[in-house]
């Protein structure tokens, strides 16, 4: 990988840590996240685009048609994925959860009521937002599952998002079921439908 590959996950975990904050997933760290965003990167089924200003990344999106090939290819950096979680491993609460996002994935996946296809993340920096940066990467985004043979995919967000809810209605999604991720705490599940 070079050095330049590995400095944009870096970016793009750093931009997913500071601005998707709410989430469980943030607490692993930025070095999980950057590898999580490498193997999202190298799988054939899943994908990311950046938004870039001067060589700094401010917004990017990231997709996929199912988590197993994403959470097996990050499996293949284990000496790195067990340096990045062993913090968590000493936390059975914190081991919980990432044992619920995983059998969530998988719960998800075996359904045959919901698409596959999923946007797992979307982050502007703030400084940037109110330019409809999140719009243009929301369409490439659709786009990209348009031309992989995808009718529609799925968006998975916390009930207390706000405005993640009237962004991903304004983009037309529409709110299709209530989940729990994680125990106790009740996400909504969209659907984009597309043309």
């Amino acid at each position: 990988m070079t050095a330049s590959r590995r400095e944009l996950y870096m970016q793009v975990a750093a931009l997913h840590v500071a601005n998707i904050d709410q989430g469980f997933l943030s607490t692993l760290g930025i070095r999980f996240i950057a590898l999580m965003y490498r193997a999202i990167d190298e799988c054939a089924d899943s994908t990311f685009f950046v938004d870039e200003v001067e060589g700094r990344v401010v917004g990017f999106v990231s997709g996929a048609a199912g988590m197993r090939p994403i959470y097996k290819r990050m499996l293949h950096y284990w000496p790195e994925l067990f340096i990045s979680l062993f913090p968590s491993m000493l936390s059975l609460q914190r081991l919980r959860r990432i044992l619920e996002i995983l059998n969530y994935g998988r719960a998800h996946q075996a359904s045959n009521e919901l698409p596959n296809a999923e946007l797992l993340s979307i982050a502007v920096t703030p400084e940037c937002r109110g330019q409809h940066r999140a719009d243009i990467l929301y369409r490439k985004l659709a786009a990209y599952f348009c031309e992989h043979g995808e009718t529609a995919f799925k968006i998975t967000v916390g009930k207390g998002l706000g405005p993640a809810h009237r962004f991903y209605q304004r983009m037309g999604a529409v709110p299709v079921a209530d989940t729990q991720v994680h125990k106790g705490e009740v996400s909504t599940v969209y659907v984009h439908h597309l043309q």
